[in-house]
């Protein structure tokens, strides 16, 4: 159900296709006075969108962020669209981070792109270990993606296009001892025109480039 009384909507816009943006965000969307996302996401909301739309980029999202928020604080609906689900890699957290832990935050989930892949690889995600990179690669998290492939579940991997892609993470693991021949799946472009999935093996792809839009899925025999 839409919160009339939250001036802050965190909203998951889906995979990309807007086959899969829901009937709630929209109506979320149609209803906010600010509208702020990537343009991906925004391109989603065209004939959604009465308010006023602001464009999120790496560079202005801190200073964008807090222009929306002090629009709520007027007391107008803010819509921050996340791509995929909000609560997975998405905007919850950075925009938690600066409005707080207790402020009237309204989530609405999505569909991620997680989500899309195990559904194209007939996959139970509740088996498998789930892993991102977008939000940085430290080392913590590397261990925690060696520690995973010991165990032997299915890992569904998010990428990071530039700093660890899946031609890194190929390579790591064969360094952890994962074996060369481990099947692996890149799902590419999920639910839009272009989508692709390869099947492959970690050693084949060391050597390949994949769109920064794609889900590495992991699985030891």
């Amino acid at each position: 159900m839409y919160r009339e009384m939250a001036k802050i909507h965190i909203i998951g816009v889906g995979p990309g296709s807007p086959d899969y943006v829901t009937p709630i965000a929209r109506k979320t969307v149609q209803k906010a006075k600010v509208v702020v996302g990537a343009e991906r996401a925004l391109n989603l909301f065209q004939n959604d969108i009465k308010g006023e739309k602001i464009t999120l980029t790496a560079k202005n999202f801190q200073e964008a962020v807090a222009y929306a928020i002090k629009q709520a604080d007027k007391g107008l609906e803010v819509a921050f669209l996340s791509t995929g689900d909000p609560c997975f890699s998405g905007l919850l957290r950075p925009v938690l981070k600066i409005v707080g832990e207790n402020a009237d935050v309204n989530v609405v989930p999505g569909i991620s792109a997680i989500q899309a892949c195990a559904a194209r690889l007939k996959i139970c995600w509740d088996e498998a270990e789930l892993i991102s990179f977008h939000e940085g690669v430290d080392f913590q998290k590397k261990k925690k993606l060696a520690e995973s492939a010991k165990k032997g579940k299915p890992l569904i991997i998010l990428p990071d296009p530039k700093a660890f892609t899946p031609s890194d993470i190929a390579r790591f693991l064969i360094s952890e001892g994962a074996r060369e021949e481990t099947p692996v799946f890149i799902c590419e472009n999920l639910t839009l025109d272009e989508e692709r999935v390869f099947s492959s093996s970690l050693t084949e792809i060391m050597s390949r480039n994949f769109s920064g839009l794609c889900v590495m899925v992991v699985k030891p025999p």
